[in-house]
């Protein structure tokens, strides 16, 4: 009975679907519906997935303007004749309620063995499971190329220009091109996606809630009956896609239809497609963000350029006055960036140092893991050695003049920290595998180190005399699906007591009590390595990623040694 009851539900869903479809074919069949024509050709050249071979399918309309970048339509799992989608783009781009469009339909990849006898590898889990940049990359840089010069093509390079989607798998990998590159595609539309855990695909939801909200309108469903497996209930994490979505203040629409898995795929086509392109071409907004990220942003600012130039800008520290100071090992030299946002040389031979940090009186400290030199700095630029014989990567200075060093594990010796107080030296902590970098708390009895080889930062507490106690793996960092560690470097604290962390992922910003809330990408998803606060009133956050440096005004503030004790008011959760 059951089996009966399944395939009667399959039935009606494909008779429900081919009516739509049929009643879209004869509407395009009308006369004054220019049609468009379908070009097929096959792709054997792909560099990111090396000896792949794919089908792909061109839907170029009628009323192409070759003159003009004609906006892109892109979907995973290739071109279904069944499926009308062509009659579809005929009517709609006829009535304007979709501009002239482009469509790309690719099939994913397979793997052909050399032995005929053996079985051909698909590559569709690989490319679209994948939470990386990958699949994107090869639709930006491989296949959206070859097909403009292979039809003689101009296509629109703009995220607002392009729409991506997919179902199940290529659903996912519909969403996951346009949450890396909102700037290639900006409208999504994914039925029954695969956010399970396939290849960290669940991880989605969470991500959503905790990164700054991207400029993407979505058109998502499910089926009551949606697939379920190994990897997860499709039901249920596309419903967790919704309450994120919305936690965020996306602009997108959501369904859950009676049926299976992909059901609705052809049904809500041409529905999905006039929520997806209305008011084009007016560009899609970004969420409004979720109330912890609302905590840390302002409305209307974003990260604004600095400078460039400098390839291994690193370990930026501010002053009491909010002018920031970094180093660039590459040219031997210090720089500060002052309140007017000028970049100057401040030491011209500072020769190789990691990073500095800026005491209760404004003098500069230096660290070197090749010298294994710290120098102290006075405001005027004169410097003398301070100690000798730490060959450390992060250096800390303390309200009471002494100073943290961190030094990363070796073949034969553990990361270490240790505490400098004048001519006294203590290892006051053993064990980390890669101490970075540091930061006091507020209130003064806490001290955050880094850990750049996993995804936690250290949490202990610094007795009277500096040394540290209670140490615990306590700030638990987001790490992306394609790598081991967050790559965390440089740390900081504000006034308020948030901890802001420099990852691969971005700024990733955690609450007094220990998890990332927020996370704030850099333009082209750059890896930040170096963060601090600086400006007259301390409310510009500084990100140094590679030879990009980057600011941002927020709601919140910086410290440093030379700021008082500070008392610490308990986050939200």
């Amino acid at each position: 009975m059951m089996m009966k009851n399944l395939k009667n539900a399959i039935v009606v869903v494909l008779l429900l679907s081919c009516h739509v479809m049929i009643s879209y074919s004869q509407a395009s069949n009308k006369v004054g519906v220019p049609k468009g024509r379908i070009e097929n050709f096959r792709f054997t050249e792909s560099a990111i997935f090396p000896g792949t071979q794919r089908d792909i399918s061109v839907y170029i309309p009628a009323q192409l303007d070759p003159s003009k970048p004609a906006c892109v339509y892109v979907q995973q799992d290739g071109f279904d004749p069944g499926s009308k989608f062509d009659s579809i783009f005929n009517l709609l781009i006829s009535t304007k309620e979709m501009p002239v469009i482009v469509g790309v339909f690719i099939r994913p990849g397979s793997l052909s063995p050399q032995d005929n006898n053996n079985l051909v590898r698909p590559n569709r889990c690989f490319e679209y499971d994948a939470v990386d940049d990958s699949y994107v990359r090869f639709v930006l840089n491989e296949v959206l190329p070859t097909v403009a010069e292979k039809y003689k093509l101009k296509l629109s390079d703009k995220g607002n220009d392009r729409c991506i989607s997919g179902c199940s798998s290529g659903g996912i990998s519909a969403f996951n091109a346009a949450w890396q590159r909102p700037d290639a595609f900006s409208r999504v539309y994914c039925i029954s996606g695969s956010f399970v855990a396939f290849r960290g695909g669940n991880e989605f939801p969470t991500l959503i809630r905790k990164t700054e909200a991207k400029p993407i309108r979505a058109f998502l469903s499910t089926g009551t009956k949606d697939m379920e497996n190994c990897a997860g209930d499709w039901n249920l994490l596309d419903m967790e896609m919704d309450k994120a979505l919305k936690f965020s203040g996306y602009e997108y629409q959501f369904f859950i239809k009676e049926g299976y898995h992909c059901g609705s795929w052809n049904n809500l086509f041409a529905d999905g497609m006039r929520y997806l392109w209305k008011d084009w071409p007016e560009p899609v907004k970004k969420g409004t963000c979720a109330p912890r990220i609302q905590d840390i942003i302002l409305p209307g600012e974003s990260w604004e350029p600095v400078a460039e130039g400098y390839p291994f800008a690193h370990g930026p520290a501010c002053n009491s006055k909010g002018e920031v100071y970094f180093t660039d090992c590459s040219k031997q030299k210090i720089y500060c960036i002052g309140l007017d946002g000028k970049v100057k040389e401040f030491i011209s031979d500072a020769g190789i140092c990691n990073s500095l940090s800026v005491g209760s009186k404004d003098e500069i400290y230096t660290v070197s893991s090749e010298s294994g030199k710290i120098m102290k700095y006075d405001t005027s630029g004169k410097g003398v050695v301070y100690a000798e014989g730490f060959h450390g990567q992060y250096i800390l200075a303390r309200p009471d003049g002494g100073l943290y060093v961190s030094e990363d594990a070796s073949a034969h010796e553990p990361g270490k920290i240790w505490l400098l107080k004048g001519t006294e030296e203590y290892l006051v902590d053993s064990g980390i595998p890669s101490p970075r970098g540091m930061g006091i708390s507020p209130d003064q009895w806490l001290l955050a180190v880094a850990d750049g080889h996993s995804h936690w930062v250290y949490s202990f507490e610094m007795t009277t005399d500096g040394k540290l106690i209670n140490r615990e793996k306590f700030f638990y960092l987001q790490v992306e699906d394609w790598t081991d560690d967050s790559g965390a470097e440089s740390v900081c604290y504000d006034r308020e007591g948030h901890l802001y962390v420099a990852t691969r992922m971005g700024v990733q910003v955690c609450a007094w009590d220990g998890p990332t809330q927020v996370i704030l990408p850099l333009p082209g998803n750059r890896r930040v390595t170096g963060l601090c606060f600086g400006g007259a009133n301390a409310d510009y956050l500084f990100a140094f990623c590679g030879d990009q440096i980057y600011k941002r005004k927020i709601k919140n503030h910086g410290i440093g040694a030379f700021s008082s004790w500070i008392k610490m008011t308990k986050g939200q959760l």
